[in-house]
Parts: structure tokens; C-alpha cells; sequence
């Protein structure tokens, strides 16, 4: 089963305004909404949208039991190269600093496939 995509709020802060990413499992049941939550909110700090822009891409990347981050991917590309680095840039940089944290004690797989929106 799919995880339930969680919207972020126009900004770090959020607000009433457009969604900037969402986040989903896949094929992964994982019941931890506030871990998505914090996916979400650590990506949306690192994520700078283009003012105006409507260019979409997804990456998927994995989150190990550690909190490390591994094979972070476009899976769809915006058509921008610039955008599709900025939007990989992004879930690096949180990966870098392991910004997720370890994955919850009550989830017993090693690793969490993530596939990651960004659509302004």
C-alpha cells in the first residue's frame, strides 16, 4: 500500500498557498504521519520554487534505518536541468545532515523507499 502524500504549505513557515512537494511510500505501509511531516518540512527548507514556475519533477531516494540517505534518483524529470539539480540538491542536503533522523523504533524494515514530489 501507498503512503498518504502530505502537502507543504507555500513556504518553510506554510500558509494557505499552493502545495510545493509531497511525499509518498511506496509499496511500504508506514503509519508515522509526523515522520512525513518532517520530511516534507526539512525538503521545503532546503527547496527554493522558482517564483511563477510550474515545472514539476519527482525523486525518489531511500531513508535507512540510521536516518542516511541513499540512491537519491529522478524518477520524473521536469524538462529543466536546472530545476530537476535544484530539486536533487534538496533532498541531499537534508541527507547530508541526516535532517530526516532515523526512521521510528516501531518500523521494522531497514530502509524507506520515498518518492518525493516537488510541484509548485
Amino acid at each position: 500500500t501507498t503512503g498518504a502524500a502530505t502537502p507543504a504549505g507555500g513556504g518553510p513557515t506554510g500558509d494557505a498557498g499552493n502545495d510545493v512537494v509531497t511525499v509518498r511510500t511506496t509499496g511500504v505501509a508506514f503509519p508515522y504521519p509526523g515522520y512525513l511531516e518532517n520530511i516534507v518540512r526539512q525538503i521545503a527548507l532546503n527547496f527554493r520554487p522558482r517564483p511563477g514556475s510550474a515545472l514539476r519533477a519527482d525523486v525518489a531516494f531511500t531513508i535507512q534505518r540510521d536516518g542516511t540517505v541513499a540512491d537519491i534518483r529522478m524518477v520524473a524529470k521536469s524538462g529543466n536541468y536546472g530545476f530537476d539539480l535544484e530539486c536533487m540538491g534538496a533532498v541531499e542536503a537534508v541527507g547530508q545532515r541526516r535532517g530526516f533522523g532515523p526512521l521510528p523504533t516501531g518500523f521494522r524494515d531497514d530502509a524507506l523507499p520515498v518518492v518525493f514530489s516537488f510541484d509548485p
